[in-house]
């Protein structure tokens, strides 16, 4: 693992790259160029605030409904959007796996760069709805930085793993956006935490996106630190998922040349 890891870090110039090139094409000969990032979670956020708040009647009271769900939006997208992007990049780039020698894994991990951007871009807006509702800043968001780090070792366990998988099994490519809306409904991206019946919550938090996104609003939204139990569930998720995600991906690199 450490030596994957030595050879990947010796590559981050070509991640890089990689990463900057899809951006430059993705924001290329657009009216709205990088304001697309987002589009999609304030479009969310609109449409949510409009049916949870107006029909299906989901409040909170002490900060309003349409930056909780923006919170559980952004930090959910970074999740989707990674994995959607890079379960087929490795098939898309099959001329580049097989005629250069390179670590396969800065392929996936190119596309964690730029949804990473579009998060950045995400952050800023958020700034600004936190100051337009006046939701004031306080020591707990500190420990922003450590729930993205978990995160972001969730993310690419799983963008390994379903790369990878992929190339040997395409069903993947219909069953993971079946099982991302599966996990979004289980996961409070629409809703507080609040609303899961009392006795069902420690199972439900077992979810370790949803004891992040929990944790993102607390921290955030409430000015509290996140639950230690819940926390500790999501970083043993992470260590997990990025552990075998990674060995699984290196187990069947060698055939990826051979499968095409």
């Amino acid at each position: 693992m450490f030596e994957h890891l030595r050879r990947l870090i010796a590559y981050r110039g070509l991640l890089w790259n990689l990463a900057l090139a899809e951006l430059k094409a993705r924001h290329r000969q657009t009216a709205l160029g990088m304001l697309w990032a987002i589009a999609q979670p304030l479009s969310m956020m609109v449409v949510t605030t409009i049916v949870f708040s107006m029909f299906v009647r989901v409040s909170d009271e002490t900060v309003p409904y349409a930056i909780v769900a923006y919170v559980g939006l952004w930090s959910w997208l970074l999740f989707a959007n990674s994995l959607t992007a890079s379960v087929s990049s490795i098939v898309a780039n099959m001329n580049l796996v097989t005629k250069a020698n390179f670590p396969r894994e800065v392929i996936p991990l190119s596309k964690i760069v730029v949804t990473g951007f579009d998060f950045l871009v995400g952050l800023v807006l958020l700034g600004l709805l936190m100051a337009f509702y006046r939701v004031p800043l306080t020591a707990s968001v500190l420990i922003v930085p450590g729930l993205l780090l978990i995160q972001v070792a969730i993310i690419v366990g799983m963008m390994l793993l379903c790369s990878a998988l992929y190339v040997l099994h395409r069903d993947l490519g219909a069953l993971l956006p079946l099982g991302l809306q599966v996990l979004m409904l289980i996961s409070p991206v629409l809703y507080p935490v609040s609303l899961v019946p009392e006795q069902l919550k420690s199972v439900y938090l077992l979810n370790p996106m949803a004891a992040l996104i929990e944790a993102y609003r607390a921290t955030l939204l409430y000015g509290q630190f996140p639950s230690a139990g819940s926390l500790a569930g999501a970083l043993l998720a992470a260590l997990l998922l990025f552990g075998l995600g990674y060995q699984y991906f290196k187990s069947v690199e060698q055939r990826f040349a051979d499968v095409m």
